[in-house]
């Protein structure tokens, strides 16, 4: 008996936690900061909860701007208006470090039960000249765009980088998408998918750690060094091209270990989940 009425108990808190009041409130309003001293300026982190985040190149921009959206959503106007009040971008420069934060008020309910307050923050960075880029992030999508050093931490979202220097990433559940990647990446997630795409001749090393998931990784065949591709469950698969559609099939397995002559590193682990790297 104590059992059942243990388990109606988590149902019932199941179901406040995702009760939503039929006519919620919306309030938003708009942030922005433009920083003038940029040649001091080596690194951009942000930390924040909610919300989706975009890091892009202006090269003819003067200055460091930040734009943000704020949307706070409530059971009252009265209610978004006080929770809103006590919000905070605080934006602070440590030396070369440049630092965004978002604080919002603690919540004092039991396990989030009758706090039926909602803030996200979206963020547009826009920078002259590529800097590292630091993300900390629970739920939201990130892009970041021609940066350097790129280092993620992720709860739930996508996450989709283009022309950055490096990639580093830990995630729970995202789906990730590297395109132009220049010199190394290392991802550790959970759940979710990586294709990660690169052309560099100076590519040093991709590592991926996945539980489950799809790795697919693509780079010229003169690049591959040392070579390490598992999968416990799946498959691993090394494809070369044959031509423009089409590729051919030159190794299939659970391991795969490679070493040749190229100067890039390749780790590639999954538990369960497929393994493709494609070779041009």
């Amino acid at each position: 008996m104590k059992s059942i009425k243990a388990l109606f108990f988590f149902v019932f808190l199941f179901f406040l936690s995702g009760f939503n009041p039929a006519r919620a409130a919306v309030l938003s309003d708009s942030f922005h900061r433009e920083i003038s001293e940029i040649p001091g300026i080596t690194s951009v982190t942000l930390d924040n909860v909610n919300g989706d985040c975009h890091f892009f190149l202006a090269p003819k921009q003067k200055n460091l701007t930040i734009n943000a959206t704020i949307t706070v959503k409530g059971p009252s106007d009265e209610a978004c208006e006080s929770y809103y009040q006590k919000v905070r971008i605080e934006v602070t420069r440590v030396k070369g470090v440049l630092k965004i934060q978002v604080n919002k008020p603690r919540s004092s309910s039991f396990f989030g039960l009758g706090n039926s307050i909602r803030l996200s923050v979206d963020f547009e960075i826009s920078i002259p000249v590529p800097v590292d880029v630091s993300v900390n992030l629970v739920n939201g999508n990130i892009h970041m765009e021609g940066m350097g050093k790129c280092s993620v931490d992720l709860v739930n979202g996508k996450i989709n980088m283009e022309g950055v220097s490096g990639a580093s990433i830990e995630a729970v559940n995202s789906c990730m998408e590297i395109r132009g990647l220049k010199i190394q990446a290392a991802v550790d997630a959970v759940n979710g998918s990586l294709n990660l795409v690169s052309a560099s001749p100076a590519l040093k090393q991709v590592k991926a750690e996945f539980v489950n998931g799809r790795i697919t990784v693509r780079v010229p065949c003169g690049l591959i060094g040392q070579l390490k591709m598992s999968s416990a469950t799946g498959t691993a698969v090394l494809k070369k091209r044959k031509g423009p559609k089409d590729w051919t099939t030159q190794m299939r397995g659970k391991r795969i270990h490679v070493s040749d002559r190229g100067k890039t590193r390749i780790s590639l682990e999954n538990v369960n989940g497929k393994i493709t790297l494609l070779c041009e």
